[in-house]
């Protein structure tokens, strides 16, 4: 049995795009008074959900069927590490000298989420790329020994960090030890998808029979929760939930709007809008009182776009294309992902 839909990987777009927004409003737009929840820090905890969800599945995958761990640490590397230094580069030599070269490695070299005395207000949100590249050190290596059973072995130990986070109450704590079982449980959605094993099946059966707007509805109320640890400890099931929901049951109402091809251009964007954003938060677009620099947004909004764009279709597809160079195949590899 294999309840795949013709395309269902067009919701993914929807997903993406979903969660680079809500970041983007947390960090950028005034999202309503804070009383009863703050709305800003709902629609990141609910964006960055998401956007784990995403990793986890697309590492699951990756895994499994690109052709050589070369290829998938080439890849990977590439797809973070230029745009991070280049962005880091500008952004340090302009701050030179008044910041230490201590911080500069401590940034590029995706530490920064342990030594949170050496965050700069423009580089807090470099805590999840320091979380995203550990996890794929971590993914790979189980993988490599482990084959295709190492996913079960990492969706088990993101089950049990997920508990010792709760038991902890590391609501915000974003050290990685606490943010991992984010990406670890919806590798779920990645084994899935490439197996045929009878709880594979069950799991997919499920899928096709759940409309994803009731695991959306639930993360977002589990995202605006931070008081409430056992709510907040859910975010990475509902997450999962909510992406096996969109790739099985696509043509619900929810669905298809995640499938909307308006999607697209946010989508192919994110990880530019994402990491380049909070730098412009420290120049003069976002300088002023409150009325002035919200005033300002619009302009913040549109540097933001051109520069995400710049980088995305020159500077980043650069990397990009170059790593599928340096690892086209030639000869059978020794040491191949896909081998059981």
């Amino acid at each position: 049995m294999n309840p795949k839909p013709a395309t269902p990987w067009q919701t993914l777009d929807g997903l993406r795009a979903t969660s680079i927004a809500l970041v983007l409003a947390c960090h950028l737009l005034p999202l309503g008074p804070k009383t009863w929840v703050d709305l800003n820090i709902a629609a990141g905890h609910m964006g960055m959900a998401m956007f784990f969800a995403l990793s986890g599945f697309l590492i699951a995958h990756k895994l499994q069927t690109e052709a050589s761990m070369k290829q998938f640490a080439i890849n990977r590397f590439l797809r973070i590490f230029p745009l991070l230094w280049l962005v880091l580069l500008i952004h340090f030599a302009w701050r030179w000298p008044h910041v230490d070269l201590h911080t500069l490695v401590l940034n590029a070299g995706v530490w920064i989420n342990h030594s949170r005395a050496h965050y700069l207000p423009e580089t807090k949100h470099l805590w999840s790329v320091c979380v995203e590249v550990h996890f794929y050190v971590l993914a790979a290596l189980v993988f490599f020994f482990f084959k295709r059973r190492g996913l079960l072995l990492l969706i088990t130990l993101g089950v049990l960090l997920s508990i010792h986070r709760y038991a902890q109450s590391a609501i915000f704590n974003t050290t990685t030890i606490f943010r991992l079982d984010e990406l670890l449980i919806p590798m779920l959605a990645g084994w899935a998808w490439h197996s045929d094993s009878p709880t594979a099946n069950r799991l997919k059966q499920l899928a096709t029979h759940c409309p994803p707007g009731l695991p959306l509805l639930a993360l977002a109320i589990c995202s605006m929760a931070p008081p409430v640890p056992a709510l907040s400890a859910l975010r990475p099931l509902w997450a999962t939930l909510l992406l096996l929901a969109l790739l099985y049951n696509p043509s619900t109402r929810t669905g298809i709007l995640f499938a909307h091809r308006g999607w697209k251009w946010l989508s192919q964007h994110a990880y530019a809008l994402y990491l380049i954003h909070p730098f412009l938060l420290v120049t003069w677009l976002a300088a002023g009182d409150t009325v002035t620099k919200y005033a300002k947004r619009p302009l913040l909004f549109a540097v933001l776009v051109v520069l995400a764009y710049v980088s995305t279709n020159y500077y980043e597809r650069f990397f990009i294309q170059l790593g599928k160079r340096w690892t086209k195949p030639t000869a059978p590899s020794t040491h191949s992902l896909k081998s059981a």
